[in-house]
């Protein structure tokens, strides 16, 4: 790993009343008499004018971590200036001139990785605390960002280290075990104690899981039955194409729909008819596939004309069991906009109207109602849960061999074991592993 300086802008693009950019580096000392011709105080904020030469880009707060108490272990900055972006590019051409590079995605936290500053589930619990759609998955990537989810896996590694200890003293010193039965049903419950823990690590994984990705909602139906027009009421803006001539939605759009604290992605879809050329018919395809890969299909009807048995066929066809009617267009059937509960809701809407759209709000919000997170959840990865299940394996497996009475295979079992939830926290990470994970990260993280 490199130690050369390097910076950052951490906020996001665009114009904001603060901007922060971040340097870290072994030894900042000259660097920090280069950039801003004075020594900074260790972890006191510091008002001073940036300059280029003899122009001022900005007044900024500065604040100089010592080593080792700073967030990648390095020396840090911290550049709090007023949040343009041409003031903020400015500041980073400033420090790339006076030595500092470009920083990679994720190459702070891979630098407080390396450091020993933080395991590699607290890396990652960063980036996925950054990307958390609702305070679900910010609470659970707290939890791991905290160190819980890695302290539960360093319990079970300390307990998997103690029994092969005693396994292997069975195998060294076999003499000196006058009842071996009994030591053997000892190491026997400790496994299954170990087996049990590392099981209920796993169930709050799957939990974990499901909570890193956001909810998707697919709005599907007939052409003109007004699918864009709801997006777009939901969204407050002309996002998708609205005309009164059929099969304008050619593809499956997905944008981003906050409510409250929450974030999802709703997905506007090809109008569901015979295709009249290639292009739509590859849009209707696309269509089916987002409605295979969404948590709850909205399927809009034209209320002057209602459900049709074509509609009833589809979506038993598909086989798909949680969807919602919306019955556009009550303007024209003057209805008056509700809920009505039967197998799967009616809800009553006029996009025209911009009637009801509170109701589709509400429906996607009572999906959150059931996914309370408990206080030992965390945002776990699928490659947390292989390693998970591949520990547990090796677990299950020494029990079998140690009441086989093969010890030195129920003693490899648990190394094993060791080694795939010992990965967990990138205790022997690759170089591979560590380019994936940390690549994914945002610029100044």
């Amino acid at each position: 790993m490199s130690h050369d300086a390097i910076c950052a802008i951490a906020t996001p693009a665009g114009s904001s009343a603060l901007g922060i950019i971040r340097v870290s580096g072994k030894d900042l000392t000259s660097f920090i008499k280069k950039v801003f011709s004075i020594d900074l105080e260790n972890r006191k904020a510091t008002l001073l004018n940036i300059k280029d030469g003899k122009n001022v880009i900005d007044k900024s707060i500065v604040i100089y971590y010592a080593s080792p108490h700073s967030f990648t272990g390095e020396d840090m900055l911290e550049i709090i200036c007023h949040g343009n972006q041409i003031i903020m590019n400015s500041i980073v051409d400033l420090l790339l001139e006076k030595g500092a590079k470009n920083a990679c995605p994720g190459e702070f936290s891979q630098r407080a990785f390396f450091n020993n500053k933080i395991d590699l589930t607290q890396a990652e619990a960063i980036a996925d605390l950054v990307s958390a759609s609702d305070e679900r998955a910010v609470k659970a990537a707290q939890n791991s960002l905290s160190g819980k989810f890695a302290q539960e896996i360093e319990d079970i590694l300390e307990n998997i280290l103690i029994i092969r200890s005693e396994v292997e003293s069975i195998i060294n010193f076999p003499e000196d075990d006058d009842v071996p039965m009994l030591n053997i049903e000892k190491i026997k419950n400790k496994i299954e104690d170990a087996y049990t823990s590392l099981s209920n690590i796993i169930n709050n994984s799957y939990e974990g899981i499901n909570l890193s990705q956001r909810k998707k909602y697919a709005f599907v139906g007939k052409p003109n039955s007004g699918k864009s027009s709801l997006i777009n009421c939901l969204l407050r803006k002309d996002a998708s194409i609205v005309s009164h001539h059929a099969g304008t939605t050619r593809d499956a759009i997905e944008y981003e729909l906050r409510i409250n604290n929450k974030i999802v992605n709703i997905i506007d879809t090809a109008g569901l008819r015979d295709a009249v050329d290639d292009i739509e018919r590859e849009g209707i395809s696309r269509a089916i596939k987002s409605i295979t890969n969404a948590d709850r299909l909205f399927y809009v009807i034209d209320d002057t004309k209602g459900i049709s048995e074509a509609d009833k066929i589809f979506l038993a066809k598909l086989q798909i069991n949680k969807f919602t009617f919306l019955f556009n267009k009550i303007d024209l059937t003057e209805k008056d906009p509700m809920i009505e509960k039967n197998d799967n809701d009616y809800v009553y809407v006029s996009a025209k109207k911009n009637l009801g759209i509170d109701l589709i709000k509400q429906t996607i919000m009572n999906d959150f109602l059931t996914d309370d997170v408990n206080e030992n959840i965390y945002l776990a990865r699928s490659r947390h849960v292989e390693l998970l299940r591949q520990g547990l394996e090796h677990l299950s497996m020494s029990k079998d061999k140690l009441l086989e009475d093969n010890f030195d295979l129920s003693a490899e079992e648990l190394r094993l074991s060791h080694l795939a939830l010992s990965s967990i926290l990138g205790q022997n990470p690759t170089e591979d592993l560590l380019n994936k994970i940390f690549s994914s990260f945002c610029i100044g993280k």
